[in-house]
């Protein structure tokens, strides 16, 4: 059967969080679908630079994380990733997904 895919929740997080929150992703198929993860760059609050080569460069080093899934489990996953991982240094967004497929 195939999953209710219908929201994107996107994560943005520090790379030091990165294996453990997949981790944690892959603990939950029953609530998480696919997701891929990519390396970008944060820009914004200086105060949430951490290293100083981050401060000379003026950009910090993240993770974007966006993960497919059903919208009803969407806050059952985000307070659980609340409870183990506090951290201001984790943004997130919902996105809405009109349709999700292979080519095949």
């Amino acid at each position: 059967m195939k999953k209710h895919l219908d929201a994107c929740l996107t994560l943005i997080l520090p790379k030091g969080l990165e294996a453990r929150i997949l981790d944690k992703l892959l603990q939950h198929p029953e609530w998480v679908g696919p997701f891929n993860t990519h390396r970008v760059e944060g820009h914004g609050d200086p105060a949430g630079i951490e290293s100083p080569r981050e401060q000379v460069r003026g950009r910090a080093e993240r993770v974007r994380t966006e993960i497919l899934m059903d919208a009803r489990h969407v806050a059952e996953l985000l307070q659980e990733l609340r409870r183990e991982f506090p951290s201001r240094d984790v943004a997130w967004w919902i996105s809405p997904v009109l349709d999700s497929g292979t080519l095949a």
